[in-house]
């Protein structure tokens, strides 16, 4: 370590020592140094799955101390690789579906990130964590693409709200892309019209600005960003968001050791250009302060360009150094105040237009549309709106965390589990044991039954309904959705096996059918920063059944039937 530099825990300094690629570049002596030290393992699993490093990580590892890592450590480590590679198999063939369908409807586009930066930074795509799909398309070609994914059965995540007229312009003008997701998967499809929100960044591009180059993927080629492109898109990514993920970083010193001088030196040429040169300088400064990455000789040249003085360089360091070690090394997005996201983009570039660009992003945020659903004639009152909806929205935030800090629940809490005496079971009626152990069937079929059959199966059995059946009374209902709700909790309670959200909404829908209760199954997603975390429940009319302790969280994709 040199000197100066910060004493991180061991854990972190692992995981970080890990990080380097080609290998031919990593420190093995200091990785085997540091997994003598007394590692806290699953404190270090949490670190390497939250920055989203656990293929690259493992390799390293594996290669320089693999007697180090204890058994349970290790299994986990390559459990969560195989389930990477099999990620990537499917990410792989969806990516040239679409690639496919949208040449079909010549629809010109470039995939960025993802599995093209993989192959292009570490020749081996199983190396980095997956990740979602990242498509630019022309602004006119924004909507055919569009029907291209609905067409395919994927939901329009962001912006949630309807979208107006008035809406669209405001979106387009201050925002970059719509997200989608699919109700049967946990893969998110971020479709770009330009690469960073701010129209005034001069570091932003769109489909015609980017320039094109080729990878081979299976026995096709697809058309992706240029190298140089793709490094400062990288460099100006990372500033914008505070480098969260140790994997952006991890991209950054790989793709740098593909590239030839010719290629750097375009890039170099291109930050000047485009005024991002001190988001390039800090990329290039963090990879070797944290990874110790140091610049080939045949690059030696391009550091004379860099200024660790810079005011914004500064900057984007001290931001970067702070946000790295918050929540003990594994940062949450959410947790860091708006004001000093708004702040580290504001001092990024000082351009008037820039900088308003910003304001009116922050007044007119699609947020507030779902706050408060108002016709487009009144659209500029949102301006004096969005101050209340800010406030109302991190109270709330705050209050979930407080209450969250006093009583930690999962989306799909799990009581501590309660022994179950003869006494008590004496106690019930030969009825509440007959529902309970009906209950209990439910779960258990449908806790296996999603380990071994397509969700679309299962989903499929709720249309196979006849509708017509003896009515119930709402007196009747209501007392015996309160009976399934209770025959539910009772079994999660006192069972030795974990239910989640998904088996006991199936089991809720599925004993309220018997019962000739209509009921809906919900399907909602909510993404924070880069992940996508998916939450079922039942409702019967306006009463939830199960799992209406975070519904509110997620923006319902599906309903079933």
């Amino acid at each position: 370590m040199k000197p100066g530099q910060p004493v991180y825990p061991p854990e972190f300094e692992l995981v970080l020592a890990c990080l380097r690629w080609p290998q031919e570049t990593v420190d093995g002596d200091r990785i085997r140094s540091l997994a003598r030290e007394p590692i806290r393992w699953p404190y270090l699993l949490e670190i390497v799955h939250h920055h989203k490093v656990v293929p690259l990580f493992l390799r390293n590892l594996e290669a320089f101390a693999a007697g180090y890592m204890p058994d349970d450590t290790a299994a986990a480590l390559r459990a969560a690789r195989v389930a990477n590679d099999e990620t990537y198999l499917r990410r792989t063939s969806k990516l040239l579906l679409l690639n496919r369908l949208f040449r079909e409807q010549q629809i010109d586009l470039r995939i960025f990130k993802g599995i093209p930066l993989a192959i292009t930074a570490f020749q081996e795509p199983a190396l980095r964590d997956v990740g979602d799909i990242d498509l630019l398309v022309a602004e006119k070609d924004i909507f055919g693409a569009g029907e291209i994914l609905r067409a395919q059965g994927y939901v329009r995540l962001d912006p949630q709200a309807r979208i107006t007229p008035r809406r669209l312009r405001s979106y387009v003008a201050h925002q970059k892309d719509f997200s989608y997701g699919h109700p049967l998967s946990d893969l998110v499809i971020d479709l770009h019209w330009r690469l960073f929100r701010n129209s005034f960044l001069p570091a932003n591009a769109r489909l015609t600005d980017v320039g094109e180059d080729w990878v081979d993927l299976g026995s096709e080629r697809i058309a992706t960003l240029p190298a140089p492109r793709l490094l400062l898109y990288l460099c100006v990514h990372g500033a914008l968001d505070g480098w969260l993920r140790l994997k952006w970083l991890a991209d950054i010193g790989a793709l740098m050791h593909t590239m030839t001088p010719e290629q750097l030196a375009s890039t170099l040429a291109m930050a000047t250009e485009q005024q991002a040169l001190p988001q390039f300088s800090a990329a290039v400064f963090l990879c070797q302060e944290l990874l110790g990455q140091e610049l080939l000789a045949g690059h030696a040249a391009l550091s004379e360009s860099l200024d660790r003085n810079d005011r914004r360089v500064a900057h984007i360091l001290r931001f970067s150094r702070r946000l790295v070690t918050s929540n003990q090394y594994r940062p949450i997005r959410e947790q860091i105040p708006s004001t000093h996201w708004f702040l580290n983009e504001f001092r990024l570039h000082n351009s008037l237009r820039y900088r308003l660009d910003l304001i009116l992003r922050s007044l007119f945020r699609p947020r507030v549309w779902r706050w408060l659903n108002l016709p487009d004639k009144f659209f500029p009152l949102y301006a004096l709106i969005s101050p209340f909806e800010f406030l109302s929205f991190h109270v709330h935030n705050r209050w979930q965390t407080l209450r969250g800090a006093r009583r930690p629940l999962s989306l799909a809490p799990r009581a501590p589990r309660m022994p179950l005496s003869f006494r008590r079971i004496k106690r019930l009626s030969p009825a509440d044991i007959a529902l309970a152990a009906e209950a209990a069937c439910m779960l258990t079929f449908f806790r296996a039954a999603l380990n071994f059959l397509p969700t679309q199966r299962l989903t499929a059995w709720m249309g196979k309904y006849d509708r017509r059946g003896p009515s119930v009374t709402p007196a009747m209902a209501s007392q015996t959705i309160g009976r399934v709700q209770w025959s539910i909790d009772a079994v999660v309670r006192h069972a030795p096996l974990t239910f989640v959200c998904f088996p006991r909404s199936l089991a809720a829908y599925f004993m309220l059918r018997r019962r000739h209760i209509v009921s809906k199954l919900f399907y909602g997603v909510a993404r924070e920063a880069d992940q996508l975390t998916a939450h079922t429940w039942v409702k019967v009319g306006d009463c939830t059944v199960v799992g209406g302790e975070a519904e509110a969280q997620f923006t319902v994709l599906h309903t079933f039937p």
